[in-house]
């Protein structure tokens, strides 16, 4: 692990990170130069994984932790500890830092990995890089989301749920993580008055994805009782579909998050343009979705081909 100040060598990309000590936030991550968007910008093998069937065992991760040789014990002991009760340091540790592999894999049951550095990306709601995984290569990597500053520090995010207002986030963080989040999004109105206004969009956020889920609902409902004929029901629910995912685009945007929660709303607006019969926004939105997830979990990733995928089948079904 490097020092205070050195660059790390861990990846061919080693060139954009270094290791600094912070004054509330231990060890982290910072940029050495400026970063464009959808660069590759750490992977390293992970220390050991877990296959879905042993990530609750704690027996499973004392095993593999004891197969480490012991300078990667000693690297693997010296990773943040939320200090979670009642168990093992080594499993604490491990629950502590690791990364869900689901949505990397085919059937959905990827387990979990822990690597060195990925385990020194703090937490931020306003996120800068974003975690995928490489099951052909088997390695745990990093994608920047946003171009980044030299200077800036580098940050995932713990919490898959971004629409959620300040406090209820960082009470999630303190429960899981031991720890009180204070990015921009968190601070609020204490950062500037833009970010006072975060809660806002994120709580605009919610209602909009609340909305698109129950017209979800409508639109796949065949039992519908009114006296007006089904099919208007429908097309109501596309458009206020459409409308609900073009606002909370413009909130993502604004708020700064990008990466796979903006491709998620692209593969929406596909869907429901597909539903629609508009088959150029079809096309479009699907390329956005494809873009983004190539953007932030790069060309290798599951997602990204299926998303490619779908879209050289909508070219060939509905050619310009």
């Amino acid at each position: 692990m490097a020092g205070e100040g050195h660059a790390l060598h861990s990846s061919p990309q080693d060139q954009y990170l270094e290791i600094k000590s912070t004054m509330d936030r231990g060890l982290a991550v910072f940029a050495v130069r400026k970063i464009k968007a959808g660069t590759l910008i750490h992977c390293e093998d992970p220390l050991f994984s877990l296959c879905k069937d042993e990530e609750d065992d704690h027996s499973a991760i004392q095993r593999e932790f004891s197969k480490l040789p012991r300078a990667s014990q000693r690297r693997f002991l010296k990773l943040f500890d939320a200090e979670k009760s009642r168990m093992p340091r080594v499993v604490s540790i491990y629950y502590s830092n690791c990364y869900n592999l689901d949505s990397f894999a085919p059937d959905g049951r990827g387990g979990s990995a822990i690597g060195d550095l990925s385990s020194r990306f703090n937490h931020s709601c306003i996120p800068n890089v974003q975690f995928s995984y490489n099951f052909d290569r088997r390695q745990m990597m990093f994608y920047a989301i946003r171009d980044i500053p030299r200077g800036k520090e580098v940050c995932s995010s713990y919490d898959k749920n971004l629409f959620e207002i300040a406090t209820r986030r960082r009470q999630k963080l303190q429960m899981y993580y031991a720890f009180v989040c204070h990015c921009e999004a968190c601070e609020g109105a204490n950062k500037n008055e833009f970010w006072g206004r975060s809660d806002e969009r994120r709580t605009a956020m919610r209602d909009a994805f609340k909305r698109v889920q129950c017209c979800e609902k409508v639109f796949l409902n065949e039992n519908i009782e009114a006296q007006e004929p089904r099919f208007e029901h429908k097309d109501r629910a596309i458009e206020e579909a459409r409308s609900a995912l073009g606002k909370l685009e413009t909130l993502l945007l604004k708020e700064g998050l990008t990466g796979v929660v903006l491709a998620n709303i692209y593969r929406s607006l596909s869907k429901w343009s597909e539903r629609k019969q508009l088959l150029v926004e079809t096309v479009k939105w699907k390329e956005m979705e494809r873009l983004h997830c190539e953007l932030g979990l790069g060309g290798h990733a599951l997602r990204t081909k299926e998303a490619a995928e779908k879209l050289a089948d909508l070219k060939g079904r509905f050619p310009a």
